[in-house]
């Protein structure tokens, strides 16, 4: 065979090979096309089931409601599978590489067909009602209840509000110690089952677990976390270090040592009272020299709150929410059923979102809604993708929380005539910046914490003999907390908010949306051209911020996170606390003199609690 006919071949070979390529690759376009087309519809159903007013007693209607779930999770799993079924080294387009890894997960739990259904949802929502079971006895027998009440309480909103309120430590350590001792078995076996049904999910969908429980490279995101915790350390400890004296102070040796971890039904209560008269700030910055925050709302209507959170966005060059959308997406509470201390809520699965609000009207309020409407603008912006890159990183939430930032600013409340009439002193920032920092800067390493015991029980590097020292063992590192009392063998202490919508990795968001939040915060506020000090930056009205924020909500999950976070860090796109302490800057200054003066001790010793 002469030169020339071998190298026909091989041209030959080549374009045969190529064209074998790009077949595959329009095959794997068609099938992304028409899967798109599929999901979006099966989010249309999803939706309207999911919604849906239910009346309990209807059991018909329940019925047909659970068979239409069970074909949409059926349809699901198809997508997935097929999309299992490409070998993504033979696809050449980057883009469609993406969109198949996506599909791949569609499925999620649904994959473990009958067993989602009789078993895993049941376990979610067992966990979801450990904290609001009304099974703990009142502590003396209901002595410090009202009247002398002695009916059995719930943890939310009952022991919460005590918390809120006790000043005696025994009170404390009792809900603490109890809450736990009678959650402890079906806290121990729901939970598991549900870290199990992942494992499983993830085998039969031929993903990394870690893939399907956080949508993203879990590596890459703990090296994250991991480096915004480093930051963040000098800062937390000197807070640790001020909290720890205050409640030292109240309580004595007895309950506290002045050098070990703070115990954790102290450290909650800290938490709980971070805004209340009674909090470890009193002697320095009393709650009566803080403004009247609610007082700025007072004469404002619960709908007139949402109203000025949509201002927040249309200010930033967004579009108005249309007419259907406030006459049909926005709810009304259930009257039937009124509750003073009503939380209002979202429903978000783009492009269907529903705002539920409250009748009760208050600042905090008024902040919850600037943060749903991150939500109700990122869908917004979103919809137009394939609905496969919907889940944008869950990025509405840091969005939420750099607006939030903004319209609680001094500067926006003066600018919008909130706060009409207040002089918002050095001292009053401080008392303001200071709540908010025990708030923020002790809540982060639990966060973290808990983002770290799943990571580990998902890769089996603990199981649930060994989980609950782990646990501790990391809220002493991270966090400087110790358990009241030694712990006895098949204890298990998360707190109830570990718990709190655990399938949708609500402790690894609230992780991000507090770190990645200032850092959009501080970006947007440069954008904005802001000077002075960071925590008095409001953005309101800038049309170049708005054009960052929708250019970033416009890409959804179409491209890496770091591509997507770039548009609004367009120099670090990585988790760092750097803009966190920017934000806190007075309050770490104040920390460091005070503790100097006080000669008090930074960091804390090892725990003498026993963990089994």
């Amino acid at each position: 065979m002469s030169h020339l006919q071998c190298l026909s071949l091989v041209l030959i070979a080549a374009i045969g090979l190529s064209s074998a390529a790009a077949n595959y690759d329009l095959e794997a376009k068609t099938f992304i096309d028409q899967s798109s087309a599929r999901y979006y519809k099966f989010y249309n159903e999803i939706a309207a089931e999911t919604y849906s007013a239910n009346n309990e007693d209807d059991f018909e209607a329940l019925f047909t409601k659970l068979t239409n779930v069970k074909r949409i999770a059926d349809e699901l799993v198809s997508i997935s599978r097929q999309a299992g079924g490409f070998d993504l080294s033979r696809v050449q387009n980057a883009e469609s590489r993406h969109a198949l890894q996506e599909l791949r997960c569609v499925g999620d739990l649904f994959v473990l067909g009958d067993d989602y259904f009789s078993s895993v949802q049941m376990n979610l929502v067992a966990l979801q009602t450990l904290s609001t079971d009304k099974d703990i006895e009142p502590y003396l027998g209901g002595a410090n209840m009202p009247d002398e009440d002695d009916s059995p309480i719930a943890y939310y909103p009952d022991i919460q509000r005590i918390v809120q309120q006790s000043k005696d430590s025994d009170e404390l350590k009792y809900y603490w110690e109890t809450w736990r001792e009678k959650n402890q078995l079906w806290a121990s076996l729901n939970f598991y089952t549900i870290v199990q049904s992942y494992q499983k999910a993830a085998k039969i969908l031929e993903v990394p677990v870690h893939k399907l429980w956080y949508r993203f490279d879990s590596h890459e995101l703990l090296q994250h976390m991991e480096q915004a915790m480093a930051e963040l350390k000098p800062f937390h400890q000197q807070l640790h270090s001020f909290v720890r004296q205050q409640l030292f102070k109240k309580y004595g040796a007895d309950v506290i040592d002045p050098n070990g971890p703070i115990p954790d039904h102290l450290f909650q209560q800290v938490l709980e009272q971070a805004w209340g008269p009674d909090s470890v700030l009193e002697e320095f910055f009393p709650r009566s020299e803080l403004p009247q925050y609610d007082d700025f709302v007072s004469h404002l209507s619960a709908k007139a709150l949402i109203n000025e959170s949509e201002s927040f966005y249309t200010s930033l060059g967004f579009q108005p929410l249309s007419a259907d959308f406030h006459k049909n997406q926005i709810r009304e509470p259930n009257e039937d059923k009124p509750d003073d201390d009503c939380r209002p809520s979202i429903f978000d699965l783009t492009p269907h979102v529903y705002l539920m609000y409250c009748e009760k009207v208050s600042f905090r309020k008024l902040m919850q809604y600037h943060s749903h409407m991150a939500r109700v603008y990122y869908a917004s912006q979103k919809s137009r993708l394939p609905s496969y890159y919907f889940k944008a990183y869950n990025l509405e939430f840091p969005v939420g929380e750099a607006v939030v930032l903004s319209a609680s600013s001094p500067a926006h409340l003066t600018g919008r005539g909130l706060a009409k009439g207040v002089q918002f002193t050095e001292k009053a920032l401080m008392n303001r910046l200071f709540r908010m920092s025990i708030h923020t800067v002790l809540n982060i390493p639990l966060y973290y914490v808990h983002t770290k015991v799943m990571h580990d029980l998902l890769n089996d590097t603990v199981d649930m003999d060994t989980v609950n020292r782990h646990y501790w063992r990391l809220l002493e590192l991270h966090a400087g907390i110790e358990p009241p009392a030694d712990r006895a063998e098949g204890a298990i202490d998360f707190p109830y908010k570990f718990y709190v919508n655990i399938d949708q990795n609500f402790q690894t968001q609230k992780f991000i949306s507090e770190i990645l939040g200032y850092q959009f915060y501080r970006a947007l506020c440069q954008k904005s051209r802001h000077t002075g000090q960071l925590h008095n930056c409001d953005f309101y009205g800038n049309n170049a911020v708005g054009n960052d924020l929708r250019s970033m909500m416009s890409l959804g999950s179409t491209r890496p996170w770091k591509e997507v976070v770039g548009k609004i860090l367009p120099n670090n796109a990585s988790l760092s606390s750097v803009a966190l302490l920017e934000y806190y800057e007075p309050v770490f200054n104040w920390l460091k003199n005070h503790n100097r003066q006080a000669n008090a001790k930074i960091g804390w010793t090892s725990t003498k609690k026993k963990i089994v």
